[in-house]
């Protein structure tokens, strides 16, 4: 499943209604990775089209490389 970050770029805490009795609280400058599907949530799309939210792809981290006995 694909993921992607909210960050808060306002200067407050914004609080993103998710359905279902959920919330998601971003503090100022705060950056959470939610599912890719999230983006079509109204609050999301809201805030976004305000300029309080960015979403940015979530790059897949590489796996860590472990170091050999030399």
């Amino acid at each position: 499943m694909k993921n992607i970050l909210l960050k808060n770029i306002s200067g407050a805490l914004l609080t993103v209604n998710l359905g279902r009795s959920r919330g998601l609280h971003l503090l100022a400058g705060e950056t959470k990775s939610v599912p890719a599907a999230m983006i079509e949530n109204p609050d999301v799309f809201r805030l976004f089209r305000k300029g309080l939210l960015a979403v940015m792809d979530e790059k897949p981290t590489a796996p860590k490389k472990k170091k050999g006995k030399s």
